[in-house]
């Protein structure tokens, strides 16, 4: 059963990523997310964006509107946006998910080899920004042979992400609340749902991240703050892999890293024309088939 809208809610948070082989490596976004009954606005502004070495700021608008079926991205300042149906999406999950469920039917999908996702209780809360917060940790154990960094040999590693977990009467699990609504709107649900995790960790644009943020999904209440970590065992010592990197004393290497602090949680009345794209601006052309 659908849950009604409570109120409308603004959520910053501060994100820090570090990636190996990513150009540049680390990057500092601003992202602020507001919900207001079937709509989303998520504000980004990042400094590092993949791709770009200049250094300079980037800011990007990301509209959802479940209640026009589809999204909508732009930069402030310029005069085209791109439109984007949630019914391409819905069909393309929907597709995904008939297929992963046919292929497990007639037994020609890849055996589910992964380690199941642990989920473990820190047993302890924190109180951020006035929510009193659970503590979680999930974490994945997986392996594979390596052609880029090492001669094939065999590595393991570990994906855990430790979440703060505001509770689902809280102002912060409307963001949950319109993300749940959004997944069953793109059949994103079904997607996830469907697969087992090998069969999503190869999907084209998933991965192993996904298997876990698929537990994340089905985690109580929101995750206000997190700090994610993909840590490799058996890379080799004297392998140059650029700077930012730590080593651990055991020779484990974080190749990713990812952590969300929350910044300011907002309940105040949001106006309508914040959820619209900017007067004046036009879709972007698209080829015609």
């Amino acid at each position: 059963m659908r849950a009604p809208a409570a109120a409308d809610v603004t959520v910053r948070v501060r994100e820090s990523s570090f990636s190996i082989g990513r150009m540049p490596p680390q990057s500092e976004s601003l992202v602020e997310t507001s919900i207001k009954a079937s709509m989303r606005r998520v504000e980004t502004l990042t400094q590092g964006a993949p791709g770009d070495t200049s250094g300079r700021l980037v800011q990007s608008v990301q509209l959802d509107r479940i209640d026009r079926d589809s999204s909508f991205y732009f930069r402030p300042g310029d005069s085209l946006y791109l439109p984007v149906a949630l019914s391409a999406v819905r069909e393309s999950n929907r597709r995904s998910a008939s297929a992963f469920a046919r292929a497990r039917k007639e037994g020609t999908a890849p055996r589910d080899t992964l380690a199941a996702v642990r989920t473990i209780d820190l047993g302890r809360s924190r109180t951020i920004l006035g929510t009193v917060c659970k503590g979680v940790v999930l974490e994945m154990v997986f392996s594979y042979r390596d052609s880029a960094m090492t001669n094939g040999e065999e590595m393991t590693g570990v994906l855990t992400d430790t979440v703060w977990l505001a509770p689902p009467a809280s102002a912060p699990a409307e963001v949950r609340r319109f993300e749940q609504e959004f997944a069953r709107a793109t059949a994103a649900d079904s997607f996830l749902a469907a697969a087992n995790a090998v069969q999503l960790a190869q999907a084209r644009g998933q991965g192993l991240v996904s298997v876990l943020q698929r537990a994340v999904r089905g985690l109580p209440g929101y995750p206000l703050e997190s700090t994610f970590i993909n840590l490799l065992h058996g890379l080799p010592r004297g392998l140059q892999l650029g700077e930012g990197v730590e080593r651990r004393p055991d020779g484990a290497v974080i190749v990713q890293r990812t952590v969300r602090q929350a910044l300011a949680i907002s309940d105040a009345p949001l106006a309508p024309e914040r959820f619209e794209v900017p007067p004046g601006a036009a879709p972007v052309a698209t080829r015609k088939p």
